[in-house]
């Protein structure tokens, strides 16, 4: 059994789960943690309990995913009474951030840390043309060299989950197409991979530079091909591990070599249901599997009551989910499903934000969660309309992704009115499109010149055209560019725009070219379904192609920050966050869940959506219900009114109790900090003070008379 805790948080009092990972004394404890279930503040009290029982701050290391993580731990150790001078000792790092400290102190050079894709994209340029001049004879025919904005995209997304998976090079008897099968990348990219890794890691020069995520790869491999390497590395008596859902093999690898040493202890949190990170080889096996292969002292204990949300959110959650889920916020969440028309989808949408905003509640605290991007686009022209201000996370507005900014180019090229766009960055932007998407060879010096000076002048976007559009192009394609053109050159400015869009799509093959740009199936889907989206709320506008292009070009979205406006983002993006009202549009079903991806997948993004709400949960359903997704069927709403009642009585009568009771021994209970010299610390020791390690305070212990203390009692107590 446990021992009691020595660590006494301030303002809150652990539940008995917490207290039992607090104390716990396995060398491997698993948290299977909901969400909204206090990880972080598990973590943080077990951390304060290794401090009050006398460990050094430098022998705890504590490991997170994002730099959110790491700032939420932070804050949560110094709000549980944990002395800012002993957090600030304690090793602190994301998991990459960790590799490369530890990277730096063994290399004699520090190499460059390369964060975005601009950086990084000369070297992916040379790995490529090098590949492309000394291809693998056996798969020459296959290879496809592509070094368009999204092709180099695509390569950097299959370089990391490569990495990530620790992949990239082939064993004894591998195949190289069946390994790039096996974890879902293109041949080319896994050979691109291949000659990227060896450029970037020189055999004479070292590491030249690492870009993101190399540096937990890096660590990774050499810490599994040089293992004494470990001997170099602080002995952490206890690891700590925060959102292990994100875990990969990469990170497995660095976690489970710390963890050998016999005197390591580590916990680590995470919930199997959020495992949303497949792309960059995230995987539940990580949470118990992994470690029961290594581990024999394991012992996996939960995390059952939510603090986000009240019970009928969290039992709606373990119908869905099939687990146990409980609340204890004593807070009447509400669940309201919303039916839609089928070409009214996003009206109800809005309803309920204006609805929202009518009871009191504030626009910012509201979050629009989509499956995918194409998504946003009527509800984006549904807020214009109504004047709702809002701001997009992790996604642009439709009006500037590629996919569409081709079709506008294509408007501006027969208007001849490039210059209505105001921002020059968006021309230019709108150039690379048209290159990309009429799938010509550019090199990036190429394209980048051409761009920056129609950008510059817009007049030479017709010059574009037929000097560099139409001599590159195959004789098939120049015949549909020539077509297209004729074709909006002819119609007048009143033409419906829809009808211009359809036609444009249809002889531009789009559906078909998005298929060949966007290699993974789902990725050129969403593009298809935005380019519908685009013309269905064409069609719904109905102007004329001129008065449309100009609409298009007066509501290009402005730079500016947005106050008080409500969020856009697709689930994905919002792990980890939390809002007082969530609104999940279109559950129906292909398009929540998306047919395309992997079931398991679906349902945990569908998950991670409804546990992101607070105070209220809307979900927006068509009026069909055979095509209603089955995810809102599988929730159970009418079956958990009576028992959400009967719960929410219990915790308000619960909640009432523990304030009478903390009323009246308040007085009794309470501790008081003292503010003793040094050179009187041994007075007040005799006297019957204690010392707290971890909030580096003496303080008068609950049921000991104050009285001879007083000159020492801090005015803050």
């Amino acid at each position: 059994m446990a021992s009691a805790p020595r660590f006494i948080p301030r303002s809150i009092t652990p539940t008995s789960e917490q207290v039992a990972i607090q104390c716990s004394q396995h060398r491997i404890t698993l948290i299977e943690a909901n969400a909204g279930a206090a990880k972080t503040t598990t973590l943080a009290l077990r951390i304060g309990e290794a401090l009050a029982r006398g460990l050094a701050p430098e022998q705890i290391l504590a490991l997170v995913f994002t730099d959110e993580a790491k700032e939420v731990l932070h804050e949560r150790l110094k709000a549980l009474g944990v002395a800012p001078f002993i957090v600030n000792k304690l090793a602190l790092y994301t998991v990459e951030d960790f590799a490369h400290h530890v990277l730096h102190f063994w290399e004699e050079e520090n190499p460059p840390r390369l964060s975005s894709l601009h950086e990084l994209k000369p070297m992916a340029l040379e790995a490529l043309d090098h590949l492309s001049q000394h291809p693998t004879a056996q798969y020459g025919d296959e290879l496809e060299f592509r070094t368009h904005h999204v092709a180099l995209s695509q390569f950097f997304q299959s370089q990391l989950r490569l990495k990530a998976s620790l992949a990239v090079f082939l064993n004894e008897e591998e195949n190289a197409a069946e390994k790039a099968l096996q974890f879902g990348v293109t041949l080319s990219d896994f050979l691109w991979t291949q000659h990227y890794e060896i450029l970037r890691q020189s055999p004479y020069e070292g590491v030249l530079f690492r870009g993101p995520q190399d540096a937990t790869y890096d660590l990774a491999s050499t810490l599994l091909e040089q293992p004494d390497l470990l001997e170099l590395l602080p002995e952490y008596r206890l690891i700590v591990v925060d959102e292990l859902h994100d875990a990969n093999e990469a990170a497995f690898q660095i976690l489970r070599l710390l963890a050998q040493r016999p005197q390591t202890y580590v916990v680590a949190a995470g919930d199997k249901d959020q495992v949303i990170q497949k792309h960059l080889a995230a995987d539940a096996t990580y949470l118990h599997a992994r470690f029961e292969a290594y581990f024999e002292q394991l012992v996996r204990l939960p995390l059952t009551y939510t603090y986000r949300h009240g019970p009928y959110l969290a039992y709606a959650t373990a119908q869905f989910k099939q687990k146990k889920v409980d609340s204890l916020l004593p807070l009447a969440t509400q669940i309201h499903v919303h039916r839609y028309a089928q070409d009214q989808a996003v009206v109800p949408v809005v309803q309920a934000l204006l609805q929202w905003q009518r009871q009191g509640g504030q626009l910012a605290q509201c979050a629009v969660l989509f499956r995918d991007v194409h998504q946003s686009i009527h509800l984006e022209n549904q807020l214009l309309t109504h004047g709702v201000p809002y701001t997009l996370h992790g996604m642009q507005s439709y009006l500037q992704r590629d996919e569409i900014l081709f079709l506008r180019a294509w408007l501006a090229l027969a208007l001849r009115d490039l210059a209505a766009i105001q921002q020059s960055s968006l021309r230019e932007r709108m150039v690379r499109a048209l290159a990309l998407f009429s799938e010509l060879s550019f090199t990036e010096l190429d394209i980048a010149a051409a761009a920056a000076e129609i950008a510059e002048t817009p007049a030479l976007l017709r010059f574009f055209y037929e000097g560099q559009m139409m001599r590159r192009a195959s004789e098939h394609d120049q015949w549909r560019f020539k077509e297209t053109l004729g074709y909006l050159e002819q119609v007048s400015a009143d033409t419906s725009a829809a009808e211009v869009l359809a036609h444009l799509m249809q002889t531009l093959d789009v559906a078909n070219v998005a298929k060949r740009i966007y290699v993974f199936d789902h990725a050129a889907e969403v593009i298809q379904k935005s380019m519908s989206a685009f013309l269905a709320m064409a069609q719904q506008l109905n102007l004329g192609v001129a008065p449309f292009y100009q609409w298009c070009a007066q509501h290009d979205p402005s730079t500016h920050a947005v106050p008080h406006a409500v969020m856009l983002s697709c689930v994905a993006q919002a792990k980890g966050k939390e809002y007082e009202h969530v609104l999940l549009p279109y559950l129906e079903m292909g398009e929540f869940p998306s047919l395309q991806q992997d079931a398991e997948m679906e349902r945990n993004l569908f998950y991670v959506g409804i546990t992101r709400a607070q105070k209220r949960l809307s979900l927006f359903v068509p009026q069909a219900d055979h095509q209603v997704s089955e995810y809102v069927h599988e929730l159970r709403l009418e079956q958990l009114h009576v028992p959400t009642q009967q719960r929410l009585h219990d915790l308000q009568q619960s909640a009432v109790g523990r304030q009478l009771s903390t009323a009246s021994s308040q007085a009794a209970a309470q501790r008081i900090n003292l503010r003793v010299p040094f050179a009187e610390k041994d007075q007040a020791k005799e006297l019957g003070a204690r010392w707290d390690p971890v909030q580096r305070v003496w303080f008068v212990p609950p049921g000991v008379s104050p009285a001879p203390f007083t000159r020492w009692v801090r005015s803050s107590s």
